[in-house]
């Protein structure tokens, strides 16, 4: 064996011997369970994106394509081919930034929402390959393991594309050198990191592509193609058995966003909605609030907004989202149309929230939660307070299987009718005794 190859195959052997195999049998029944539930919440990411104008050209690139009809771009009547139907589905999943997350994966440089790339890749496959429900459910957990596992502060690793190729290669029946090899390249060929552009529709295009050269790779490494070591860092990284490889599953330690925002404004608008409830208060009533705010996730203060402002600026500002809970007591897509982010009196209430660092707060974070205190002080004198250590939707404060239906619900329609959201969960509860084609064709 050439030299270099060799070398490349010693690094990360136990996670691509993982990869190949892992026995659906093997899986405890909360995994099975999580699964479905992570694969609904991405179906409703997808349905709520394909509604987004700017992402409105992504049916109709597809269509000038003219690419083979293989698997389904979920929401329309549009098929196309294998990768470019994962990339389409990813996109989608993406507009919105309400895909599910790694708290412990985005603070060490793993993925911070795997199921964005995860699940489009698997459907799509499932979907080419006619494969059974169980090999789905089994790829999906190895990809959150691959996604969750790898990680690396320094130089973070392309972990998405790892996530997507673990998939690919897990469903086309690759060995476990050809799996090693499959994550090289789609590492190799990953979306580059560039300035955070987010008034420009590039981000959830990027998501499309992440899905789409994992698949490529394991395409490419079935033919025989081999490719650059795993980017990761062994010191933190948790893909050996020593640290919970095969006994740990990462899918377990996702958690489901409550709220289409990032999840770092997540614990304010628990507290806001709970201080609302409670005190009764109205915008008119403020006269200033306070939110001592993670110093890591003071990224959602940078940049201030206004009438003009792009969706994906006001849905990672929080006084802008801080602002809209109070005013109209929830957060939905509906509060990031041009017309609401138009709307003066929500920027008028948003200058009136303060956004600071606390360090405090930072010692325990990420491994015991997520922190977040909300200070409001009213025009009359009295001030209200009200601290979230584990927002909704964590791995330890989930929502409930009713919940979790409910929300798709509503964000997968008018896309999708009650009746037809109904027919999806039921598919999705009996996935493993299902081809996957059976549950493509409800959607």
């Amino acid at each position: 064996m050439v030299k270099e190859v060799d070398s490349v195959l010693r690094v990360g052997k136990e996670l691509t011997q993982h990869i190949v195999e892992l026995s659906y049998d093997e899986l405890p029944h909360e995994v099975t369970h999580q699964t479905k539930r992570v694969i609904l919440d991405s179906l409703g990411t997808i349905y709520m994106g394909t509604r987004k104008e700017e992402a409105a050209g992504v049916t109709e690139f597809l269509k000038a394509l003219g690419a083979p009809e293989e698997c389904t771009v979920i929401g329309s009547s549009v098929k196309t081919s294998l990768p470019w139907a994962a990339w389409a589905n990813a996109a989608y999943a993406q507009v919105h930034d309400c895909n599910d997350g790694h708290r412990n994966g985005a603070a060490f440089g793993g993925s911070a929402h795997p199921g964005r790339v995860a699940i489009p890749a698997a459907l799509a496959l499932g979907e080419k390959l006619h494969a059974s429900g169980r090999d789905v459910i089994t790829a999906i957990v190895v990809g959150y393991d691959v996604a969750g596992k790898i990680r690396g502060m320094k130089d973070r690793p392309p972990a998405s594309a790892y996530c997507s190729a673990a998939i690919a290669s897990r469903m086309l029946g690759l060995n476990a050198d050809e799996t090693t090899f499959a994550l090289g390249i789609a590492g190799f060929h990953s979306p580059k990191a560039v300035p955070r552009t987010m008034g420009l529709d590039v981000n959830f295009l990027s998501n499309g592509y992440q899905a789409k050269v994992g698949i490529e790779a394991a395409l490419l490494a079935k033919q025989g193609f081999n490719g650059p070591k795993l980017a990761d860092d062994n010191r933190i990284s948790t893909r050996f058995k020593t640290r919970g490889l095969g006994e740990e599953y990462e899918v377990m330690n996702v958690y489901i966003k409550p709220w289409p925002t990032c999840r770092m404004t997540h614990g304010a608008i628990e507290a806001l909605l709970t201080l609302r409830e409670r005190h009764g208060f109205t915008a008119e009533d403020i006269d200033e609030v306070e939110v001592s705010q993670l110093t890591h996730g003071m990224y959602i203060n940078d940049e201030k907004v206004g009438p003009d402002s792009y969706y994906k600026n006001c849905q990672f500002n929080l006084p802008y989202i801080a602002a809209c809970t109070i005013i109209d007591g929830t957060v939905t897509e509906a509060q990031f149309t041009k017309e609401r982010i138009a709307d003066e009196k929500i920027h008028e209430l948003a200058g009136k929230v303060k956004v600071k660092p606390d360090e405090g707060l930072d010692s325990i974070y990420p491994d015991d939660c997520r922190p977040t205190t909300v200070t409001v002080k009213l025009k009359d004198g009295k001030t209200c307070e009200e601290r979230v250590d584990l927002p909704w939707g964590e791995p330890r404060n989930p929502l409930t299987d009713d919940e979790l239906f409910t929300k798709f619900a509503d964000w997968s329609s008018p896309t999708v009718s009650p009746e037809k959201a109904g027919k999806i969960w039921d598919k999705l509860q009996k996935l493993d005794k299902l081809d996957c084609s059976e549950l493509l064709s409800q959607l």
